[in-house]
């Protein structure tokens, strides 16, 4: 009995020690993104890393088990770095679930600042896209400074003179102790981005019955492998959702594709992998999980 204990007690603690990184620095969406996924998969808040290459690749390396990535804002497009790293091929890393985080820009300013005061407005280079229509309207003269965060962009408003702004998720201002001088600026109040919950490309998909399924193809001049999957992932139900395409290099037409379909009620996960099995190495199950 004690020594039944004593493995269920260790398999407890492992359980809880299972740790999701995230691209930092804290204060920013991504970190929200991170405490909102945790809290729902019973994962700890884990190491917080500088890029979105760094965070895949302690994935890979297994610094730690899972990742938290930026994948798609429903304003500014995919994510480029994200993007990036699925144009070079087979990443090493899985897609096993996903969350969608609404998107609420906000103007901080250190206590006291007002608009007027206003000669700089830092941010990352989303958040204006995103809010393009608003400053235009409220501040067409300033100085636009672009920088790698919005977490960064409230750090150098705090250290600052009173006369910059930032354009940041609401977390920082408690972070850095700022004022919100505008809430929810972004032009579209619908605003919001997708985060691919990901886990190094060895380990067996948590989930046996997905009803959201990526595939990156790799496709020749000529060849029919882009029709044959989505005509064979129709027939077991999906429907494609999005798609993002690369040329290959070399000889022109070919491509890499990273295809994403939906399907109403899913399929067997092992029904999915057989219909890829045929294209060998062109096709890779990137992701499979319930959306």
């Amino acid at each position: 009995m004690r020594k039944f204990l004593t493995l269920a007690l260790a398999l407890s603690v492992t359980a809880s020690a299972a740790s999701l990184a995230f691209l930092g620095p804290k204060g920013t969406y991504s970190d929200q993104a991170a405490t909102q996924y945790a809290a729902a998969h019973d994962l700890t808040v884990g190491t917080v890393y500088p890029t979105i290459t760094a965070v895949g690749q302690a994935v890979v390396a297994g610094e730690t088990p899972y990742g938290l990535i930026p994948n798609e804002n429903s304003s500014g497009a995919f994510v480029a770095e994200t993007s990036g790293l699925l144009a070079k091929g087979d990443p090493g890393w899985r897609i096993i679930g996903e969350l969608t985080l609404p998107i609420s820009n906000t103007l901080l300013v250190k206590p006291g600042t007002n608009a007027s005061d206003i000669r700089t407005i830092i941010s990352h280079p989303q958040p204006f896209k995103q809010s393009a229509g608003y400053l235009a309207a409220n501040y067409p003269n300033v100085t636009r400074q672009e920088v790698a965060s919005t977490a960064a962009a409230a750090e150098a408003v705090s250290k600052g003179d009173g006369t910059s702004a930032a354009i940041s998720a609401p977390a920082a201002a408690t972070v850095y102790g700022l004022s919100v001088l505008a809430a929810d600026i972004q032009d579209d109040k619908h605003n919001a981005t997708s985060f691919w919950a990901v886990q190094k490309a060895d380990q067996a998909f948590p989930e046996r019955r997905p009803n959201r399924v990526l595939v990156m193809l790799d496709t020749q001049p000529g060849d029919a492998r882009l029709g044959t999957v989505m005509g064979d992932l129709r027939a077991l139900g999906f429907v494609p959702r999005n798609v993002q395409s690369w040329p290959l290099g070399g000889r022109l037409g070919g491509y890499r594709f990273v295809l994403a379909f939906d399907s109403e009620h899913g399929m067997p996960l092992t029904r999915v992998q057989a219909t890829l099995a045929p294209l060998g190495k062109a096709a890779i199950l990137l992701g499979a999980y319930r959306k």
